[in-house]
């Protein structure tokens, strides 16, 4: 007996998909992720430029509990334009990473956020490698950031980088909560 999705049952059952209501929904989740793939297939990691900063705000607003004024913003690339990159294909901006020059011999990464959308497509890993690449160039023997400690999501992906907690900072965020200090050895 066929069903609406055009699979009889046996065939759905061999392929696990007892539920033709869920493949249909899986369907439609694999072709919006089809869709985002191409529409990021012609995307650069770059330097910002100045009038994109409104956009990166306008991103971490959406994606970071942390508010973030946009003087600050501009503040944080004019510290160092190298360190503060996106993820961008044609006019749009899916992610960046801010960051600042520390010292001689340390970075710091202040903010990093993708797109909510777009998340776990690689844009975040693609952009904090680019970044780690500049602190490279820089000759930077060590980058450092904080991350809510119950940010599991996130404490994975810089594990996952290579950053290791070294410390919690109590009462961190404007909220109270704290954050665990990752460091990562370049050198």
């Amino acid at each position: 007996m066929e069903n609406h999705s055009g699979l009889t049952e046996e065939s759905m059952r061999i392929f696990g998909r007892s539920n033709p209501k869920k493949e249909l929904i899986d369907n439609n989740e694999y072709r919006n992720i089809d869709m985002q793939k191409e529409e990021l297939q012609d995307h650069v990691v770059r330097r910002i430029e100045p009038h994109e900063i409104k956009k990166a705000m306008e991103i971490s607003q959406r994606s970071l509990s942390e508010r973030y004024s946009k003087e600050l913003l501009i503040e944080i690339y004019q510290s160092w334009p190298d360190g503060f990159l996106v993820y961008s294909s044609g006019d749009r901006i899916y992610g960046f990473i801010a960051g600042r020059r520390v010292t001689q011999s340390e970075a710091r990464i202040l903010m990093l956020a993708t797109e909510e959308e777009f998340r776990s497509l690689g844009i975040g890993g693609e952009i904090i490698e680019n970044f780690i690449q500049a602190c490279q160039t820089y000759g930077f023997m060590t980058i450092r950031l904080e991350v809510r400690t119950d940010n599991k999501r996130g404490i994975e992906f810089y594990q996952k980088h290579g950053f290791l907690v070294t410390s919690i900072l109590r009462n961190y965020y404007s909220d109270g909560s704290e954050a665990y200090v990752m460091w990562k050895q370049l050198i």
